[in-house]
C-alpha cells in the first residue's frame, strides 16, 4: 500500500521549498516605535555645576507667646493665608486676668498708702510750726511720703505690665504670609518665647542649596546663576547669590547657600525643589535633556541615538558620543556635537543598535493624545 504524506505536512514542505527557491530572503523586519525630542540649549554659555535645593521665603519665622502658658485654641492649620492682625492662636487667659487683677489691688493699697502719708505730713508740718516737734521728725514723715509716691508708681507700672501680658495671651500676625509648621497644638503648656507656629513672610523667594566643600568657588566664580524648578522643566529663572556660609555644617560638611530669583512668578513655590545651575565658559555646546535620553555602547562610553535618513526614505538611527557634565533629578547636562534641530530618541535607547529602523513619534504629539 503506498504511503500518504498528510494535507498539511505537504504543505509546510511546499513552503520551506518555495522559501528557498526564492533564495531564503526573511521578511524585512518592522520598524521599532520610538519617542523623540529635540535637545534644549541652557540659558547662557554653559553649564558648569548644578546644585539640588529646595524654595523657601526669604524672611521664615518662628512665632512664639510672650508669656507662658496653656494653648487654649489654634486659630489656624498648616498653609493658612495669614495677613497682619489676625489671631492665630490663645493661650487660657485665666491667669494674666488674676495677675491683672492682683495689680489693680496693689495701686489701690499703694494709693492708699500714699493719701495716708501725705496726710501725716500735713498734721506734722502743723505740729512743727506750732514748735512741738523737731525737725527730723518732719523729715521723716516727708521722707515716708516720697517712699509711698514712688510705691504708687511702681504698682501703676506693674498694673500697665499686666494689662500688656493679658493682651499677649492672642498670638497675632506681624506680616502677611503662609503657615509653614505647625509646632504647638492646644492642650501644650508652653513657656515664653518657645515656638508655636512657623510662618513664611510675602516677598522674596529663594534656594536654599548645600554646596559641598570642593564646589564653593565655582559657586562664587560663576557669571550667571539659573534655577530650574522641577514641575517647570525648561523654564529657566534668573537668580544671584545672596549668602554663602563661610563654615562648612560639622554633620554632612557643606555649606549652606542661598540664591534669590530675580523675578519668580506663581509656579514658584513653597517647598518646591528646585534645581540651581552655575554657568560659565564652556569649549562645547551644552544642553540639556531627559536621563532616559542617554544611552550606552559596548565601550561604556555615553551617546544619544540620532535621527538619520536611510538610503530608502526611511529613518534609521545612528550613536553620537557625548560628555555628561550633570546628573539632575530627571535629566541630564551634556556636551557634545549636537543641534537644536536633531531629533534625539528619549525612551527606548536600550533597545536600539546602530542603523536601526525606526517610526519616530514626537513627545509633543504623544503627549497630546
Amino acid at each position: 500500500m503506498a504511503f500518504q504524506i498528510p494535507w498539511r505536512v505537504a504543505s509546510v514542505l511546499a513552503g520551506v521549498l518555495l522559501s528557498a527557491c526564492n533564495g531564503g530572503a526573511p521578511p524585512p523586519k518592522p520598524a521599532q516605535p520610538v519617542v523623540v525630542e529635540s535637545p534644549q540649549p541652557l540659558q547662557g554659555p554653559g553649564a558648569a555645576e548644578a546644585f539640588p535645593g529646595t524654595v523657601h521665603a526669604r524672611v521664615e519665622a518662628d512665632l512664639s507667646f510672650r508669656v507662658p502658658g496653656k494653648i487654649a485654641s489654634r486659630k489656624v492649620d498648616l498653609g493658612t493665608r495669614i495677613e497682619p492682625g489676625m489671631v492665630l492662636a490663645v493661650l487660657d487667659p485665666q491667669d494674666a486676668r488674676l495677675n491683672l487683677d492682683a495689680a489693680r489691688a496693689a495701686l489701690a493699697a499703694a494709693e492708699a498708702d500714699l493719701w495716708l502719708a501725705q496726710e501725716e505730713e500735713k498734721r506734722y508740718r502743723d505740729l512743727k510750726e506750732r514748735g512741738h516737734i523737731g525737725q527730723s521728725a518732719l523729715d521723716l514723715r516727708v521722707n515716708t511720703t516720697r517712699l509711698a509716691q514712688a510705691r504708687v508708681e511702681q504698682a501703676r507700672s506693674q498694673l500697665d505690665l499686666a494689662r500688656n501680658q493679658s493682651r499677649y495671651t492672642e498670638l497675632k500676625a506681624d506680616v502677611a504670609g503662609v503657615v509653614t509648621q505647625v509646632i504647638g497644638e492646644p492642650g501644650n503648656v508652653v513657656a515664653a518665647g518657645q515656638p508655636v507656629l512657623r510662618v513664611a513672610a510675602d516677598g522674596e523667594r529663594e534656594v536654599r542649596i548645600a554646596v559641598p566643600e570642593g564646589r564653593v568657588q565655582a559657586l562664587r566664580d560663576a557669571p550667571q546663576l539659573v534655577v530650574e524648578i522641577f514641575n517647570q522643566p525648561g523654564k529657566p529663572y534668573a537668580a544671584k547669590l545672596r549668602d554663602l556660609s563661610p563654615q562648612a555644617d560639622r554633620a554632612t560638611r557643606t555649606h549652606e547657600a542661598r540664591i534669590t530669583l530675580s523675578e519668580p512668578d506663581e509656579q514658584v513655590q513653597l517647598g518646591a525643589t528646585a534645581t540651581v545651575m552655575a554657568l560659565s565658559a564652556a569649549d562645547g555646546k551644552t544642553f540639556r535633556l531627559p536621563a532616559t535620553a542617554l544611552g550606552a555602547l559596548e565601550d561604556q562610553a555615553a551617546v544619544v541615538w540620532t535621527l538619520v535618513d536611510a538610503e530608502d526614505g526611511g529613518t534609521q538611527v545612528e550613536p553620537r558620543p557625548v560628555q555628561v557634565l550633570q546628573y539632575l533629578d530627571n535629566a541630564a547636562i551634556v556636551s557634545g556635537e549636537l543641534a537644536l534641530d536633531d531629533r534625539l530618541v528619549s525612551a527606548g535607547v536600550h533597545r536600539l543598535t546602530p542603523g536601526m529602523r525606526v517610526r519616530p513619534i514626537d513627545r509633543a504629539a504623544k503627549a497630546a493624545l
